[in-house]
């Protein structure tokens, strides 16, 4: 790549004249790409602030001195831009040739010996594109991991929404933002720009586990499209040797179709993002839970009859959640980490361990270090640890916990008085408590698997703990230690499966996607409809170990309930688990979920390869739909489809990316059924996938059995 062909040739330059030098501009990156997102880039670094009633970039002039550090070997390069004030901008940034995309980061520090003017309207993200693709382009963005008890629901829901032609002077733009302050709140911080004309596409992440918004705009007056990406309302004067880190940015370009960059990027995130595990590439596991049947309401032997059915069923992890601690209910005594509940777990934590780890289970545990109830053992050790003020909102947990009353009927009314503080991690001696905590459980009870949860928006308390010219700092000191945190524990556990979870899945991004091995991905997991259309969504942007769901039966309160095949399999798509009360499963019942489990074991290697939607997003229970995962490498792959209530007995589905040339065997994952078809056929005709019964799957494994006339071992 010339890109990387002109920094090997230089190890250090600094740089000045009336006009930006290409080596920082942030399309240096695409510089050998082909593309017209790559070559209709226009200058600029990649951001922009406003400093002492100036905006800064994202053209940088001759008063900012600039000097650039690059390593042709790893494609990284770090960027330094100072001003005689005092302030020093240093932009880190990364090149990921063969995906096309850029990553960059950026910090902010004053190097003066007094305070700096206040830095405001901070743009990390400020490109802009020329008028080439403006039109036909449309923003291809989901909804975050809300609860949604309906069909279809906004969570992971896939939104395109095109620029029309509009009235001169009127410009045409695509907002997205974070709710609360946790990062997949509202909108997921992942979207695509996609123009179909012209078979050409922008993927963009964020990597900010906070408050964020987004615009992609075009601009009526140039005709450019702009991409901005902010933190909301940020306004900080930096003292004396203080510093500040922005959020992560990925952008990358592709040629096609939305799913050929979807693929694009599902393949970075999984090779440059997703933490290994024992440093092996990362594959979802079978995980039981038993939170969704038990709540808070068990006792050892309830325990150890689940562990023993789980592993009947072939599950591989046994997640002990909320409630193991001392207090009157899971969600208000939050803090009280160091008392093992006794009436619960009688012999303690270590029996518990110990008898699931005797069934063949690796034992896990729930944890919400960042919330802390008042009259907690935490709380009362360290009481200015937390930060209990957010302000003259509405309790920013109320909204999201309605449901906890019908699970904890003896509580009344103290899960909606109950004051809760945020432990500050943005103290030093908060992430060292935090570190000690995890890690003398992971290794005083042998844990494998940990689910960090956090059941309340944090942005109040940030907001009103920031102190007059530091709006935003609180934020961003705490989100820092946030990652220092897992950081920590990850290096230090390199075989403990860390799970993010936020109320479902609200805390999802680019950064936490670093971090964590999986998310939990809704609290709404009951209706398999629901899970089964979150899934179709959530995969064009992350591969398949991201999407932890359960099939849960018996629900709370439930009296009736059967076998659902179809509920089973609409979860094969993700990280596919069990919850519920499965001890008071019938035989015949763990006998079929145990054969669900065994399928998706064997086609769970491919959740994290390619991914193809063959049907709209799945939004009623009338019509037809079907996914399709593929190993790029070898054509081998699955195919599921669906029928719901449909009379329709057969759909034909067009499959995608097989080799025209080759013949390939198509098996039933569940009986003797078999048969052949060409790559082309296969892809321009399509297949007929018979169901003839409502409201059913049908799973095909399929591979390779001739190349272009030649024979395929099955070795």
């Amino acid at each position: 790549m010339r890109a990387l062909r002109q920094l090997a040739a230089l190890t250090m330059f600094v740089l000045s004249g009336p006009t930006l030098a290409s080596s920082i501009d942030i399309q240096d990156g695409w510089r050998d790409q082909q593309g017209g997102f790559s070559k209709s880039a226009l200058p600029g670094v990649g951001f922009s602030f406003k400093y002492n009633g100036r905006t800064i970039g994202p053209i940088f002039t001759t008063e900012w001195n600039q000097s650039t550090v690059a390593d042709a070997s790893t494609g990284k390069s770090t960027t330094t831009l100072a001003h005689n004030s005092g302030l020093v901008v240093v932009r880190e940034m990364r090149v990921f040739p063969s995906a096309g995309a850029i990553e960059y980061r950026i910090r902010l520090k004053n190097s003066a010996k007094t305070t700096l003017p206040p830095i405001s309207s901070l743009q990390v993200i400020n490109v802009s594109f020329d008028t080439d693709l403006v039109d036909d382009s449309c923003v291809v963005s989901s909804g975050g991991g809300i609860i949604d008890t309906f069909l279809p629901p906004r969570s992971f829901d896939v939104r395109k929404r095109c620029f029309a032609p509009t009235v001169p002077g009127t410009p045409s733009a695509v907002e997205l933002e974070a709710e609360g302050g946790r990062s997949s709140g509202r909108d997921l911080p992942f979207f695509f720009i996609q123009n179909d004309v012209q078979q050409e596409g922008l993927f963009v992440a964020l990597g900010w586990s906070g408050q964020w918004g987004a615009l992609v705009q075009r601009n009526s007056a140039s005709g450019a499209l702009n991409i901005r990406g902010r933190i909301p309302g940020l306004e900080i004067a930096l003292e004396p040797d203080e510093e500040i880190q922005g959020p992560t940015i990925l952008l990358g370009h592709y040629q096609g179709s939305l799913t050929d960059g979807s693929n694009r990027l599902r393949r970075l995130i999984r090779d440059e993002y997703t933490p290994t595990l024992n440093r092996a590439r990362y594959l979802p596991v079978a995980t039981y839970d038993n939170w969704f049947g038990t709540g808070d309401r068990f006792d050892e032997s309830l325990l150890e009859k689940l562990a023993s059915e789980a592993a009947e069923i072939g599950q591989e992890y046994f997640l002990l959640d909320a409630g193991w601690y001392d207090g009157k209910s899971w969600f208000t005594s939050v803090g009280n980490w160091d008392r093992v509940d006794k009436s619960r777990l009688s012999r303690g934590l270590n029996a518990a361990a110990d008898f699931v780890r005797s069934k063949g289970l690796k034992f896990g545990l729930w944890f919400e270090p960042e919330r802390v109830a008042a009259g907690s053992l935490l709380a009362e050790e360290h009481p200015d640890w937390v930060l209990w003020d957010y302000g003259k909102v509405a309790a920013p947990w109320f909204g999201h916990a309605p449901w906890l009353s019908d699970l904890n009927e003896d509580s009344g009314s103290e899960f909606f008085t109950k004051r809760f503080g945020l432990l500050d991690y943005g103290r030093p001696e908060v992430q060292a408590w935090v570190k000690d905590l995890l890690d003398r459980y992971i290794r005083d009870y042998g844990i494998k698997y940990i689910r960090y949860d956090l059941n309340l928006d944090p942005l109040p308390y940030w907001d009103a703990n920031d102190k007059p010219g530091r709006r935003g700092v609180t934020q961003i000191r705490h989100i820092q230690g946030l990652y220092a945190v897992i950081d920590w524990i990850r290096t230090r556990h390199p075989d403990t499966i860390l799970e993010g979870c936020a109320s479902g899945g609200r805390r999802i991004d680019l950064e936490t996607a670093r971090r964590f091995h999986t998310y939990w991905l809704t609290d709404y997991t009951i209706d398999p409809s629901v899970v089964r259309y979150n899934l179709f969504g959530i995969n064009y942007f992350l591969p398949g170990n991201y999407h932890y769901i359960q099939y849960v039966l018996p629900y709370a309160k439930q009296k009736n309930f059967h076998a659902d095949d179809l509920g089973f399999q609409s979860l094969f798509g993700g990280a596919f688990g069990i919850g519920g009360r499965i001890d008071l499963w019938p035989e015949g019942m763990k006998d079929k979920a145990k054969r669900h489990v065994e399928i998706w074991k064997k086609i769970r290697r491919y959740l994290v390869e390619d991914y193809y939607a063959l049907s709209a997003q799945p939004s009623d229970l009338e019509s037809w739909s079907g996914w399709q995962f593929q190993d790029p490498a070898d054509h081998s792959g699955f195919v599921q489809t669906f029928r719901t209530k449909t009379t329709n007995p057969s759909h034909r589905f067009k499959l995608h990316k097989l080799d025209t040339g080759a013949r390939y065997r198509f098996s039933d994952a569940y009986g003797t059924y078999a048969f052949e078809v060409t790559g082309s056929t296969a892809m321009a005709e399509g297949i007929d996938f018979p169901q003839q019964q409502p409201m059913s799957s049908s799973v095909f494994i399929y591979r390779e059995i001739s190349a272009h006339g030649n024979s395929i071992s099955d070795q």
